[in-house]
């Protein structure tokens, strides 16, 4: 087991200025002293996904950062180093849920404390606790931005008419009403393809086959279809008619012999490669921008999951269609996290 103690006067070795900073390169050489081949590794760090080996890689950054300044080997780092570390971040003003993701980060590669991860060790398990205690994770009640107003500016120029609209506005306002109107994350957009595989038009919307996995996919939940309704009361709201648009502004760039062709979403900046969920968040959030005059107001493109699911609720959505629809699979997801509380009086005058 590791350390529960940091030794005095710890030295690290001159190869500390080589100290890997990814610590999936790290796990993958504790795999291979223990005699995993390497296709066997690789399955085992496919164990994390793509995003979460990403944001370990981040945080360890950080976390190697704070054992540099303090002379402490990072990869054998105790468990009182650890605990001061989260401390650190406590007393730099991070939030319970972002400290609790490092503490999963130290226990994917710090060596166990007489045989229970580090992430799970009583004391760091009460310091967390005390993390929430002190600084208790914010309850969003209201709407973060107002609705109405934002699906009344992209009624209006730059974004119509979109038959002459620029790319930009049309790529920025097709996203909003794809992410306001599936409930679903930059990452699931970004994904969404077209072709006979992967779309199926139909009167009454537009169904999408996910390609890859969802954050919330596991063995025994994946595959499931996101659907775009159509909007038939108002078409200048409406995801499909703002689909057909988008899909006809970028058919001039859509390569047939490029291997990125059947992506929705392409850059409208050559050379027209597939945007990443970052670029998707940025349009969303530039969408709602549009509909205030402050420039520094901050917004948020995943608060779209909450003001969607909200908006159908007080509209007279079941809450099963709306976990459906969302891929949620508990009610209490949708209450405690995304449920915000919104003027029926005002949606109403939409």
């Amino acid at each position: 087991g590791g350390s529960i103690t940091p030794a005095k006067n710890k030295h690290i070795s001159s190869k500390s200025s080589s100290i890997q900073s990814d610590c999936m390169v790290f796990i993958d050489k504790q795999f291979k002293e223990k005699g995993f081949s390497k296709e066997t590794r690789k399955l085992l760090r496919a164990s994390w996904r793509s995003g979460t080996q990403k944001d370990y890689s981040v945080k360890f950054r950080k976390f190697n950062s704070w054992c540099s300044r303090r002379e402490i080997d990072p990869y054998s780092a105790s468990l009182t180093e650890a605990a001061e570390f989260l401390t650190y971040l406590f007393s730099e003003g991070l939030q319970y849920r972002t400290i609790a993701g490092y503490r999963s980060m130290l226990s994917s590669f710090l060596a166990p404390i007489g045989k229970i991860p580090v992430g799970q060790h009583p004391y760091i398990t009460r310091l967390i606790k005390g993390v929430f205690n002190s600084r208790p994770p914010k309850v969003v009640l209201l709407p973060e931005w107002d609705l109405p107003l934002v699906l009344k500016k992209l009624k209006q120029a730059p974004f119509e008419p979109m038959k002459h609209a620029h790319l930009k506005f049309i790529s920025w306002k097709t996203a909003f009403l794809i992410a306001i109107t599936s409930f679903r994350r930059c990452s699931d957009l970004q994904s969404l393809c077209i072709g006979e595989e992967s779309i199926v038009v139909q009167k009454k919307g537009v169904t999408f086959v996910r390609h890859g996995l969802s954050k919330q996919d596991r063995p025994k939940h994946f595959g499931s279809k996101i659907f775009i309704p159509s909007y038939q009361s108002d078409k200048l709201l409406d995801p499909k008619r703002s689909i057909y648009y988008y899909l006809k502004k970028t058919a001039p760039f859509r390569n047939s012999d490029s291997e990125f062709e059947n992506k929705l979403f392409l850059s409208f900046i050559e050379p027209h490669k597939p945007v990443t969920s970052q670029t998707i968040s940025s349009w969303i959030v530039n969408a709602i921008k549009c509909a205030y005059n402050e420039k520094d107001k901050k917004f948020r493109a995943h608060s779209t999951r909450a003001l969607g699911p909200s908006w159908a609720l007080f509209n007279g959505a079941s809450v099963k269609s709306i976990m459906d629809t969302a891929d949620w699979t508990k009610e209490s997801t949708f209450t405690r996290f995304y449920l915000r509380h919104i003027d029926v009086e005002v949606l109403n005058s939409v």
